[in-house]
């Protein structure tokens, strides 16, 4: 495979990767098993690169161990395609993410890098709750959505629905889409990113049978004719065709009179916008202008003779390149061992190598121009989010910071397996855990005890059976639920110290819920997860300087003890409003400067009046008639909230809410009680103040 990998690259990818106006960046987005796996096997097999019967069953970009034993996508991975759409070539980079809430962040870092996203829906269960949220992380991003409604032979085999049902359920789908977009697109935007046939930004079919039909199998059937009377009749024409091979068992015939990979890669070519017309709208949203004009002119413009700017979305160990990263080139050219400067640690290194990653497979190249997402190695202190500009670059700014729609919240303690490996693990899982947003490793200083947090049961679990096939072998210990304390206001501002001490004037602030820093703002530190910055209103203080790394670990230190339980604190914005830091000799300490920030910046965060607070989570649960009440009756028991109960498609949907800390096992347990028939999912609801006999609790 890895030879078929080079080859492709050396003789076909490598001719497009310096025609931005010809390369489409596309991240494969959906709800948990809805089918975007299955489907990415047919578009990859398409381009010779997998044998085209064992497609949509291979699931050739689940080629972690973990993922295939338990059939679920628990990463991002990328792929480059070519398409010949009207005689012309397109380079198509393909992202494929999980579904499960849990593994989010890599659905936003996946986004960042992409222009265009392919969102699938199952025809019969629709519009769930991750399609919402990965849909809105879409919009957020300013990335184009086309839609492939999936499993439409379900429509056909398990529901029993003729040709017009089969059509009413399509079109439900879309109309659901459509009102989503609604809520999350400005006016502009939604008239022109708005999802139908006519558009070419629909496409239906069966991943799994692989065949499928878009705006390409309509016109056919009416000699080129567009009105929507014409495209309608079609449409009916077609479901003809697919519904007589259904009923007469030949419904294999289809993936040869209806290939799904051609109207899906037309449509996503045709839907997703190239780098050159992306970057135009997108960096004016993520970048600031306050760098040097011909850097944001090369950004806008997708420039491959420009400076060259690369965004970090992924960082792997590995055992043979130490650190492998992979990012977007958004201007310039990547050149193999060119010195690149890290924006936010001043740090010049070289790459050891560049390339193209396919799937688990990566192929070097000397050079990857803008446009195209490439791997580099041999770069140290690189993290995600990291920008990397030229070395020859004096003034440039980074890529504003990653939103993530998780964060940690529930944490376990964690053991060696073999009690003489104690010494020998902390530093494995800290490095594992810094290369996942949604991960966090500390160490209790004062007992010694290893804690490590993640977006969920499975998010930890999943990461403790990477640490054992990467030789470090833990146990779990009983789930706790993070409990966190934020601000009920804006506190006051407050000074403290004096000489012949430092002196700061601090204000703690209550961080909106979509809160992002301006472009002028001065942020010494961000834990956008948490959305807990530190912002320097001076603009005095050298970001580079030894004091400003103290300033850093004293913000670090107050986030972690809370002052009403001593829990992390969220949602907290410290502005320095005053900073007077004397550090003249050799004998100035870290407490001598950073004791008068933490003294004021605690004590406006009092002023706040700070309350502890809890996670819940929203669900929504999908379940034939018979099993809604065990359905509700297991929420009860959780202490959860039933929100509504609506019927859908001959289906019940239950939405509601549930503390995280009911929520372990939940999976289980619903299986359980509907025999199996239950679906569900899940994203991140609201922190609530915990009451007295709850704060009490710990799981």
């Amino acid at each position: 495979m890895s030879r078929l990998y080079k080859k492709f690259v050396t003789e076909r990818v490598s001719k497009l990767v310096d025609s931005p106006e010809r390369i489409r960046l596309c991240t494969v987005i959906a709800h948990i098993d809805h089918g975007k796996t299955t489907l990415t096997d047919s578009l990859i097999a398409a381009s010779g690169l997998l044998s085209k019967d064992v497609a949509a069953r291979a699931r050739l970009m689940d080629y972690d161990l973990i993922e295939q034993e338990r059939g679920i996508t628990i990463k991002a991975s990328s792929i480059s395609l070519i398409h010949s759409m009207n005689e012309e070539e397109y380079l198509v980079h393909l992202i494929d993410t999980p579904g499960h809430i849990d593994f989010s962040s890599h659905v936003t870092r996946g986004l960042r890098l992409t222009d265009g996203a392919l969102v699938v829906v199952d025809a019969i269960e629709g519009i769930m709750v991750q399609t919402e949220t990965v849909t809105r992380q879409a919009a957020y991003e300013l990335v184009r959505p086309c839609l492939f409604v999936n499993k439409v032979d379900r429509l056909i085999t398990e529901r029993r629905l003729r040709r017009d049902k089969v059509a009413s359920e399509v079109q439900r789908v879309v109309r659901e889409f459509n009102a989503m977009l609604g809520k999350y697109l400005e006016a502009d935007l939604l008239d022109r990113w708005e999802i139908s046939f006519r558009r070419g930004s629909l496409t239906i079919g069966s991943a799994l049978d692989k065949w499928g039909i878009g705006i390409e199998t309509l016109l056919q059937r009416t000699d080129g004719r567009d009105s929507p009377r014409d495209l309608a009749e079609a449409f009916l024409s077609v479901l003809d065709d697919i519904l007589s091979a259904y009923y007469a068992g030949d419904e294999r015939r289809l993936q040869d009179r209806f290939p799904i990979a051609p109207v899906v890669l037309n449509s996503l070519v045709r839907t997703t916008p190239s780098p050159v017309e992306a970057q135009s709208y997108r960096v004016p949203r993520f970048w600031s202008p306050e760098c040097d004009e011909s850097v944001y002119a090369a950004l806008r413009t997708c420039n491959p003779a420009g400076p060259c700017v690369v965004v970090v979305a992924d960082v792997r160990p590995d055992r043979h390149a130490g650190t492998v990263s992979t990012g977007r080139v958004f201007s310039g050219t990547l050149n193999r061992a060119a010195p690149l400067r890290n924006l936010r640690t001043g740090r010049v290194s070289k790459t050891l190598q560049v390339g193209i990653t396919m799937s688990k497979i990566r192929v070097a190249l000397d050079t990857v121009p803008c446009g195209s997402l490439a791997f580099l190695t041999g770069l140290k202190d690189i993290a995600i989010g990291d920008t990397l500009v030229d070395a020859s670059v004096e003034r440039a700014a980074p890529m504003m910071g990653l939103q993530y729609p998780t964060e940690p919240v529930v944490t376990y303690t964690v053991e060696p397996r073999v009690l003489k490996d104690l010494s020998k693990i902390q530093q494995p899982i800290a490095e594992f855990a810094a290369c996942d947003p949604a991960l966090e490793f500390s160490v209790n200083p004062e007992t010694g005890e290893m804690l490590l947090s993640g977006a969920g049961e499975l998010h930890v679990e999943i990461a403790v059976e990477k640490l054992s096939h990467q030789g470090v072998d833990v146990v779990l210990g009983r789930p706790m639920v993070l409990l966190k304390e934020q601000m009920t206001h804006d506190g006051e501002a407050v000074t403290r110290g004096g000489p012949p001490a430092s002196e700061f004037t601090a204000r703690a602030i209550l961080t909106p819920e979509d809160y992002l820093p301006d472009a002028e703002d001065v942020v010494l530190a961000a834990q956008r997860h948490s959305l807990n910055y530190l912002i320097d209103r001076t603009r005095t203080v050298n970001p580079h300087s030894e004091e400003a790394q103290w300033i850093r670990e004293a913000f670090s230190a107050l986030i972690r003890n809370g002052p009403v339980a001593g829990e992390r604190m969220r949602r907290v914005t410290i502005e320095i409003l005053r900073a007077d830091i004397r550090a003249a000799g050799p004998e100035t300490s870290w407490r001598d400067v950073t004791q008068p920030l933490l003294d004021a910046a605690r004590e406006s965060v009092i002023t706040g009046e700070p309350v502890l607070l809890e996670p819940w989570m929203h669900l929504e649960i999908t379940m034939p008639e018979e099993y809604v009440g065990e359905v509700t009756s297991v929420l009860a028991r959780r202490k959860g909230r039933v929100l509504s109960i609506e019927t859908e498609r001959g289906l019940y949907k239950v939405e509601a809410e549930i503390p995280v800390r009911e929520s372990f096992g939940l999976a289980n347990e619903l299986r359980t009680a509907t025999s199996g028939w239950a679906t569900w999912g899940a994203r991140p609801g609201e922190y609530r103040p915990v009451t007295h006999s709850e704060s009490q609790r710990r799981i």
